[in-house]
């Protein structure tokens, strides 16, 4: 009688475990992109005005989302977002700054998907956070920077993308987004006040 009580008992247990399994299947997702960063040239004054190019730059993506609201239609995500490019050239003339600089942005923020069952699910998403800047140790001629060229500022950022649902916990996603923020902190100063990133990526979504 105890062998059958304990039987049952593990039973309900295994029912109740694959309920709450399925209930929060796929709940969350992690994506790894892989992209192109691209900054608005801009013009500086010291003293007479020049006109600087940055060029695009290979960026890298991780964003863990979880939903908090599953409206089978539209799905509401929260999003921890880190992105980054390693090294951005700088081309400029008759001016000293950095040959580079690095750029890294953490922005949490929200994300709307729809249609998450279907075979394309388009979405937009915005984030505030905050932006790394950290330019390069040497001057395009190969002069020591002078004073500190490293900087963290606020970052905004929004866009929006899709996925293409492989299979039920893999998709591949394509997204653009632009990161603003404020400026990098080199060693002559810009006249902008804000710098756009654009953001133009493409990877792999597990969904958990």
């Amino acid at each position: 009688m105890k062998l059958i009580r304990t039987g049952n008992l593990l039973a309900v247990l295994f029912i109740l475990f694959g309920s709450v399994s399925v209930a929060f299947a796929q709940e969350r997702e992690i994506s790894i992109l892989v992209g192109r960063l691209k900054t608005g040239d801009k013009g500086i004054s010291i003293p007479q005005s020049i006109r600087t190019a940055f060029d695009g730059a290979v960026s890298y993506e991780i964003t863990y989302g979880r939903r908090f609201v599953d409206g089978q239609l539209v799905n509401l995500y929260g999003e921890l977002l880190i992105a980054g490019a390693p090294s951005t050239k700088i081309r400029a003339t008759n001016v000293v700054l950095p040959n580079s600089y690095s750029s890294l942005f953490f922005t949490p923020g929200l994300k709307l998907k729809l249609f998450p069952s279907g075979g394309l699910s388009p979405f937009i998403a915005a984030g505030l956070g905050m932006g790394r800047y950290s330019g390069d140790a040497q001057t395009s001629t190969g002069q020591p920077v002078q004073g500190d060229t490293a900087n963290t500022t606020w970052a905004f950022q929004y866009g929006g993308g899709v996925d293409f649902n492989i299979i039920n916990n893999f998709a591949i996603r394509g997204e653009v987004r632009d990161f603003i923020t404020g400026k990098p902190k080199f060693t002559a100063p810009f006249f902008n006040k804000n710098q756009h990133n654009v953001n133009i990526a493409i990877g792999v979504v597990f969904k958990f």
